[in-house]
Formats: C-alpha cells, structure tokens, sequence
C-alpha cells in the first residue's frame, strides 16, 4: 500500500486498513494451540537478557520435556542447527521484526522445540500459551516483559524517513491460521489498543482513538 494513502496522526503515519479490519487473538474461541508460535520468537539482545533474568520464574510454568530442552540447549538458537538450511522465517515476518527493532540492531530466534517456541506451554484447560507472557501477566509486567516480535503481530510498527508509521504485517502465507482467515472482534485499532500504546505511546493512541471516534464510529 503507498504511504500517499496513509493518515497522518500525531506525526505517525498510520495505515488506514486498521480501522475496519477487524482482529482477535482468541486461543480459546478458534481452538488454534497457538499455531502462530510454529517458528518461535524473533528476540533482539535486550529482550535475550530479560528472559535469562527472570528464566528460573518463567521454566516451572513449561512440561518437563520442555524444561529439559533448554537446560540441555538453552532457549537461544544456534542458527546453522535450528534451519541448517538456511533461515526458515518468511521474508515478510522478518522484515516486521527488523523494521521494529532497527536495521543496525542484531536479532536472534528462541529455540524451536517439537515444531513450536520452546516456550509453549499447555494449561490446565488444555489450550497452549507462552509461558514467558503468562509470567508476566502474573507478575504485573505484561506490556513492559512481552516480546515485541510476538506482540506486535499482526501489525507492524517502523521508522522510514525519520517517520514512524503503523501498517499491517503482509504476510500471505499466514492466511491459514484461523484469526486471519475468520477475521472476528473489533477493528484492529481496539482490539490492539494495549499493543498500540506500549509500541508507539498513550499520547499517540489517545489521538488514534479520537481520530477513529470521529471518522470511523
């Protein structure tokens, strides 16, 4: 999409699709076992050393197999052996992942284990969620201790000509995962306030919501 056709608010140029297209992260509703975590986590140095931080808190909340996994691994990748083949991340998931966290910035992945994030785990109810997010949750940390890379999803935040812009992830390949092809729940710029706001600022989302009241209600 040309960013001729993008709305400027506070600054940042915003994709207009996010206001009518309509987004929920619902495990539960589309019974999915949170397919989306098939490729783990794209993780810059800073978020690697918040994990090793609170690593001994996050491990009781994962199965056995996969605590055993990262004491054995740890739960960075070496590269050369998790896709021997050379990097398996879609072209479009990494360019999200390097537009969020800059061009100069290196990035690592979180180990793959049994086809997902090593970091999945299974609840009491059955359904499959990150441990680190559900630790952070309990902890009162949620939106300061979550992975960009993971939150961000489905949309994509970045800085092109010293101008941040907010888009959506284009990603075609994603289209079977169930909250992408039965898109349900409220407009992106709702359903994704809480990500909005840690990503680009309460100031910014305060204006976004105002705008979409006005224009889009």
């Amino acid at each position: 999409m040309s960013e001729e056709n993008f709305i400027k608010i506070d600054s940042v140029l915003v994709d207009p699709r996010i206001f009518t297209t309509p987004y929920s992260c619902d495990v539960e509703r589309y019974k999915c076992e949170s397919m989306c975590c098939y490729r783990a986590c794209i993780a810059p140095d800073t978020e690697i050393k918040m994990v090793k931080k609170h690593l001994n808190d996050i491990i009781p909340y994962l199965g056995e197999d996969n605590r055993e996994a990262i004491r054995k691994s740890g739960f960075v990748a070496k590269c050369e052996r998790q896709c021997p083949q050379g990097c398996e991340i879609h072209p479009d998931e990494a360019r999200a992942a390097r537009r969020l966290f800059g061009e100069n910035e290196e990035f690592k992945c979180f180990l793959i284990y049994k086809g997902a994030c090593v970091f999945l785990y299974t609840n009491k109810q059955g359904l499959k969620y990150c441990a680190i997010h559900t630790y952070a949750m309990d902890k009162g940390m949620q939106w300061e201790f979550k992975m960009k890379d993971c939150v961000q999803y489905p949309l994509s935040v970045y800085i092109k000509d010293r101008k941040n812009v907010l888009t959506i992830q284009d990603t075609p390949f994603l289209e079977h995962i169930p909250c992408m092809k039965d898109k349900t729940g409220e407009p992106m710029y709702k359903s994704l306030e809480k990500t909005i706001t840690a990503l680009l600022g309460k100031k910014f989302n305060d204006k976004l919501q105002k705008y979409a009241k006005r224009h889009f209600a």
